[in-house]
């Protein structure tokens, strides 16, 4: 094969992969708003939506109000993808069903249990490549909707953990006075995903 024919078959297959990845502008909710417009949202996005009911509390070190707040466990919602799925998750206060806390996890069987990913993490671990395209097609694509980050890694960033094991990462973090938004690429150690948080202070 000639390298020109090599060349054009290459941006053919980057292009494919290319649209898988991108969520596209308008897949991001942005809008502190009642858990029903989320629904209706959802739905215009896939109206056989497929929620998932799953227990998932937060924290105070990715959400610094949620000791303040009677929040009732999340809306998830499941979005298909080619190569990674989507798992929106919604977090509203109970009493006004108000949203307060979104998490996008770009992730793989994300409440599977640990046996039942061994040989997934296995192969995974060989998409370093991909999860880096994905993120960064992620970004541009935030960037849009929220404007440029404040902070951001330009390119991957490699340490090594508490076992002894390789790690890879990329972050971009927005912030204005009512909200914050982080973008996070965690890659390694039986973690491979992409995440996106948003919460209104």
């Amino acid at each position: 094969m000639h390298t020109t024919e090599r060349l054009f078959l290459t941006i053919i297959f980057v292009t494919i992969l290319g649209c898988d990845f991108k969520p596209g502008r308008n897949n991001f909710w942005t809008e502190q708003s009642k858990i029903d417009e989320v629904v209706k949202f959802e739905k215009t996005l896939n109206k056989n939506i497929q929620i998932i009911e799953q227990k998932v509390f937060l924290s105070s070190s990715v959400f610094p109000k949620v000791d303040q707040l009677d929040i009732a466990l999340p809306l998830i919602v499941k979005r298909g993808g080619k190569f990674i799925p989507l798992y929106a998750e919604y977090f509203f206060t109970s009493e006004d069903s108000i949203l307060r806390y979104i998490s996008y996890d770009w992730e793989h069987d994300r409440y599977g249990s640990y046996q039942a990913k061994q040989e997934l993490w296995k192969s995974e671990s060989e998409k370093l490549t991909q999860y880096d395209s994905a993120y960064q097609k992620i970004k541009e694509d935030l960037i849009r909707v929220l404007s440029l980050p404040l902070i951001e890694d330009k390119e991957l960033e490699k340490s090594i953990n508490q076992n002894g094991v390789e790690v890879y990462t990329r972050e971009a973090i927005w912030e204005d006075e009512k909200t914050k938004s982080k973008l996070k690429l965690f890659f390694g150690d039986q973690t491979f995903r992409i995440r996106w948080n948003h919460y209104w202070k």
